[in-house]
């Protein structure tokens, strides 16, 4: 029987007294948050669907009753922890999951500038709900959740309760909620939304999740990840499709011509032993069976055609019928042959481990390829010879200027000059005279006989402006003038100089803050943004080991090792979960060093330069353990309103514990209160003084 609250009666009576005309009876109402306030203070989920949706209250009596949640609390999630607590590094390989990070790093590569000006972050997780990858492009859920976005976190519902990734992974089913939608009020600032990835097979091999500080984006949300998860699945299945016939599924009108609306209608997969190896959604819906009854079926049996009727309708290029019942659209499809892939002789194999790479999600047995480098470059092909300006953006060492070495070597202009120019290394006094050159005599120091500018000296090639964001206000007046003329004109001169340039500018800052803020010109920013090209950081790229190994192979090179070096299994496990803040370039430096002094073949931990530990040591400090994040908290108070004063000293109390660790001496001072009045809260609001400040379960 259904549980209502005088609370909740006494809400309503109000609101309709209000607005006895709205068709609800809570116009003006937060009816999530009056929910959940409401079950703060019973303990109890509420019942009905007057107050949330049906799958939140059924999420919410979950939590409470089956997973046993603390109804009201904020908590952050648990990292989800291996044998001999290392990270679950296996996760990255099992269930093609290391496949789908691949894919999903190109894929969020392209969309990138979409999700930009909506502030999310996306997020990988493995069927169980346990965060494999996180891509934040502006949410910045890490810097107000560092524990939420770390590997290894674990968004099941019983652990973190209902969102978007947990609950996805729970039920099996796209999923979102919005703010105070969710049970833990650390996520009331967010929406989340969670969708299954499918393997050909249709076992879920992933969970594609994202998170936004809009707290009512959830459907939209939700909206992009079934594309993205349509198109994440497209690629796995092309993955698959080898070495056999691909049948497109067709329909098709009354008189037997083809029905545009109907155009496609899904994909199997069958081997070249007459087994059904994959299907997509569409096929299974299309066909009105399951997986199960697909997956591992001779063709024959399953779609009524074997393998020689598959042979010939390839040949003869016509439809072969699958089905064709008397009160619905006939099924069709077209046969295509899929060649068996080319592949290298295997090297030589080591003892199965971590430490080897094919075991790490990497493919030795093909040359590895930088998608994220590929991608850019893809985009950029056409770009140069249009004329049409690109901005770099991404943090520093994640590589611009290699990537602007290989648009110039790729480029048209390959046989003119590349010439750089830092602008946050020259001084602003100089940096006029370095861009546009300056006529002899013309100030106190200059040459006799005057020098020429880097625009002058990248005539008919690049100018590359590196860290654009740091150049002077003035100086990006006169800098947007010699881009819409093509002139310049040297210090101390008169007479102007015709240029032919293309100019290429990075930076490591958010350009668009810069313009907001009126620290960098507005028309500026446009004239440079012709395309943005984005390079990720090397912490959110699905592909670091792969790359990681790259750049191993290439360090040998470089300091021509011939000894046969590899890592060993906890070296990979560091590698995988350390945050590389100094991105690629730190990288590089590490790798030179553990090959300097390696001791032997197998590259151990005590092998890594201590700086590297020190950094993995602190950020696992800042957000390690069980704690609740301080900025989490923080977050939620600055972004809700309309608490009563109970609830102010509850998470004032919490905050102030959360900030000693615990320490009840300077927690109290931090209040001004005594030790005997904090204890005295604490025991009122249910908190306790170890690393976990949260009510007690």
């Amino acid at each position: 029987m259904a549980i209502r609250s005088p609370m909740l009666d006494r809400a309503a009576a109000s609101v309709a007294a209000l607005c006895g005309a709205e068709e609800t009876g809570f116009y003006g109402v937060d009816r999530p948050g009056v929910a959940w306030d409401w079950m703060k203070q019973t303990g109890q989920a509420p019942a009905g669907a007057d107050w949330v949706r049906p799958q939140v209250a059924e999420a919410w009596a979950r939590c409470v009753d089956d997973h046993a949640l603390p109804p009201g609390a904020e908590f952050a999630p648990r990292q989800r922890r291996g044998e001999n607590g290392a990270l679950e590094l296996d996760a990255w390989r099992r269930n093609s999951l290391g496949g789908v990070a691949g894919h999903l790093s190109a894929l969020v590569y392209d969309l990138r500038a979409l999700l930009d000006e909506t502030n999310v972050a996306l997020l990988l997780a493995d069927p169980a709900g346990a965060v494999v990858q996180l891509l934040d492009s502006g949410s910045r859920i890490t810097a107000g959740g560092a524990q939420m976005g770390r590997i290894g976190a674990d968004w099941s519902e019983p652990s973190l309760g209902n969102n978007g990734v947990g609950t996805a992974s729970l039920l099996r089913e796209p999923i979102a909620f919005d703010g105070k939608e969710h049970f833990n009020g650390a996520l009331h600032r967010f929406a989340t939304a969670g969708c299954p990835v499918s393997a050909p097979d249709g076992s879920v091999c992933a969970i594609l999740g994202m998170v936004s500080d809009r707290r009512d984006a959830a459907k939209l949300a939700l909206g992009f990840l079934k594309i993205a998860r349509r198109l994440l699945e497209a690629s796995l299945f092309d993955r698959l499709a080898a070495d056999g016939y691909l049948l497109r599924l067709r329909t098709r009108g009354a008189a037997g011509e083809a029905d545009a609306r109907f155009a496609d209608e899904g994909r199997v997969f069958v081997a070249a032993d007459g087994i059904i190896r994959g299907v997509d959604h569409a096929a299974v819906e299309a066909l009105g069976s399951t997986y199960s009854a697909l997956v591992g079926q001779r063709a024959a049996t399953a779609l009524g055609v074997d393998m020689p009727a598959l042979i010939s309708a390839h040949e003869s290029a016509r439809f072969i019928v699958l089905s064709d019942p008397p009160d619905a659209r006939p099924i069709f499809a077209e046969a295509h042959r899929c060649p068996k892939r080319e592949s290298q002789p295997s090297p030589t194999r080591r003892a199965p481990g971590l430490a080897d790479p094919a075991l790490c999600g990497l493919d030795v047995d093909r040359d590895w390829s930088d998608s994220v480098l590929e991608a850019a470059l893809r985009k950029a092909a056409g770009l140069q010879e249009r004329n049409i300006p690109i901005l770099i953006t991404g943090e520093s060492g994640v590589g611009k200027d290699y990537l602007v070495r290989r648009l110039h070597a790729g480029g048209p202009r390959k046989d003119r000059p590349l010439v750089a120019i830092n602008c946050a290394a020259i001084p602003r006094e100089l940096i006029e005279s370095e861009l546009f050159g300056y006529e002899g005599g013309s100030f106190t120091g200059a040459r006799a006989k005057g020098k020429a500018g880097k625009f002058v000296e990248a005539d008919k090639g690049i100018l590359f402006l590196d860290e654009i964001g740091d150049m002077a206000a003035d100086l990006q007046a006169t800098l947007l003038r010699v881009l819409d003329s093509n002139e310049v004109v040297p210090i101390g001169s008169s007479k102007p100089i015709h240029v032919d340039v293309r100019v290429v500018a990075a930076t490591n800052r958010s350009l668009q803050e810069m313009v907001q803020k009126g620290t960098f010109r507005r028309d500026l920013y446009y004239r440079l943004n012709g395309v943005q090209l984005w390079l990720p950081p090397l912490r959110e790229r699905p592909d670091r080991l792969g790359l990681l190994t790259q750049l191993f192979r290439l360090e040998r090179e470089a300091l021509g090792s011939t000894e046969d070096l590899r890592f060993s299994d906890d070296v990979w496990r560091i590698f995988f979960k350390h945050p590389w803040p100094g991105n690629i370039r730190e990288a590089r430096n590490v790798l030179r060093s553990c090959i300097a002094v390696a001791k032997g073949p197998v590259i151990e931990v005590d092998d890594l330069p201590i700086d590297l530990m020190q950094e993995l040591d602190f950020d696992q400090r800042a957000t390690g353990g069980e704690a609740l994040d301080v900025s989490i908290v923080e977050g939620a108070i600055e972004s809700e309103a309309g608490f009563d004063l109970s609830d102010w000293e509850a998470r004032a109390v919490r905050h102030a514990l959360a900030s000693s660790k615990g320490n009840i001496a300077k927690a109290a001072r931090s209040l001004g209160i005594t030790r005997a009045t904090l204890y005295h809260k604490m025991a009122r609001y249910g908190l306790r003084s170890d690393r976990r400040i949260v009510s007690k379960r």
